[in-house]
């Protein structure tokens, strides 16, 4: 892959370098950011992991074949790295969508693109949620992480897990919603405390 060499701009009197990306950076910034390209495609396929999955790989594929386009101007190029992924998983999406539009209809892409706009805008915010997410988890009773592991991670139903856990179906719904409800409680009072307004 051939390297460009920066590209020097001015613009009213400021100096600005655009820098290139090398496959080994670009490497350990899809590592350190899959899960924000992820759980963008997630809110674009309606969490469909077979999509997330697919289109998750095809733009890691058109990504890498258009490294070399890439560049950046910030210090760091996590964030246009993320944006640049993110717009390619969109693109990716909506082929997807029309070769599998014979099957279920696709999200308008209006809609779409709208989602993807809020996503982008909201990135920090979604962020500083999973940050106290993971916290929140980490505070539950084992009983309560392993319930959610196995609805959630697992892919139980509520049926299957009322029968690994001896209970009637309601009985594990309420735990589930008593669970849920306190983790939010949680995600709220962390990001608080951060000062972030949910």
């Amino acid at each position: 892959m051939a390297r460009r060499k920066p590209k020097v701009l001015q613009h009213l009197s400021t100096v600005v370098i655009e820098k290139a990306l090398s496959p080994d950076q670009f490497v350990v910034l899809i590592a350190r950011h899959e899960r924000r390209v992820r759980s963008f495609i997630a809110s674009l396929s309606l969490c469909r992991s077979d999509v997330v999955d697919e289109v998750l790989q095809s733009t890691y594929l058109v990504a890498w074949q258009k490294l070399a386009a890439f560049t950046y101007l910030d210090p760091s190029p996590d964030e246009e790295l993320v944006r640049w992924m993110c717009t390619i998983a969109r693109f990716n999406l909506l082929a997807y969508q029309r070769q599998e539009s014979a099957l279920r209809p696709p999200l308008d892409a209006k809609i779409m693109e709208r989602i993807a706009d809020t996503y982008l805008e909201e990135a920090d915010y979604l962020e500083a949620r999973h940050d106290a997410l993971k916290k929140c988890l980490e505070r539950l009773p084992s009983r309560q992480r392993e319930l959610l592991s196995l609805r959630y991670w697992r892919g139980l139903s509520l049926e299957e897990l009322a029968r690994r856990r001896g209970q009637q179906a309601s009985a594990v719904y309420m735990a589930m919603s008593r669970v849920r409800k306190a983790l939010e409680a949680c995600i709220r009072r962390t990001l608080s405390q951060e000062g972030l307004a949910p």
